[in-house]
């Protein structure tokens, strides 16, 4: 089967051109042994048309999705382990078009983490051009911190990110108050910063179409410090 479907179709006399559809292949392992994950939820959204596609790995933690070509796709991996105080965290990537069309498996990497853990790295958010840190973001540091206590060879990234309006200057001035917080606190060798700009939007609002009109809810999502766990 041809991995790439162009149809054609005409209502009324006029001739309209579908969406080329390309195979998309997933593949989740556990990070710590790189043993294939089954019945892993996968999840992609079309971020030009917010469709969603929805499937679970198989026994060999296989996904495979016939997608649109031309577009980017926010991609979820998660999986909880019944009846087990460890499961999965979340894994959350942004597909660019070229990932999307190229013809090699994506590989999704999970890793483990104790239940009554896992909620303890939720984003930070900060509002429109400011660097300050919120009470919020206060308590997501905190819990970070206390999850290095709990494992004691636990590393995490934290990526800081702008929406496309912002100046560049603004994501090193994040970057620069956490770093400083993570300082005082004795944190800096087990918590890396990395400034990532105003790349990598969650949602359609990236300033590429000038057509698409964007509430400060949807910008918000993009002015974000996420959480990664590097090492455990």
């Amino acid at each position: 089967m041809k991995n790439l479907i162009f149809t054609l179709t005409c209502t009324f006399g006029i001739l309209f051109c579908a969406a080329q559809e390309v195979s998309f292949k997933l593949i989740a392992y556990d990070k710590t042994d790189r043993s294939p994950i089954a019945g892993a939820q996968v999840k992609l959204q079309n971020l030009n048309s917010l469709r969603e596609y929805n499937l679970t790995t198989n026994d060999a933690g296989h996904a495979d999705f016939m997608l649109e070509a031309g577009a980017r796709y926010r991609l979820e991996v998660s999986k909880n382990s019944t009846g087990s105080s460890i499961g999965y965290l979340s894994y959350t990537y942004m597909l660019s078009e070229n990932e999307v069309v190229a013809k090699k498996t994506f590989e999704a990497e999970l890793e483990k983490v104790k239940h009554t853990e896992s909620g303890l790295l939720p984003a930070m958010y900060f509002d429109y051009g400011k660097a300050e840190l919120s009470a919020e973001n206060l308590a997501s540091l905190d819990n970070a911190l206390k999850m290095l206590q709990s494992f004691g060879t636990l590393q995490i990234e934290i990526g800081v990110y702008a929406d496309c309006r912002e100046e560049k200057y603004i994501i090193a001035k994040r970057a620069s108050a956490i770093s400083a917080l993570l300082i005082s606190k004795g944190a800096a060798k087990r918590i890396t910063v990395k400034e990532y700009g105003n790349v990598r939007a969650l949602n359609q609002c990236d300033c590429s179409n000038q057509y698409i009109v964007c509430s400060d809810e949807k910008y918000l999502e993009n002015r974000r410090a996420e959480f990664k766990v590097v090492a455990f």
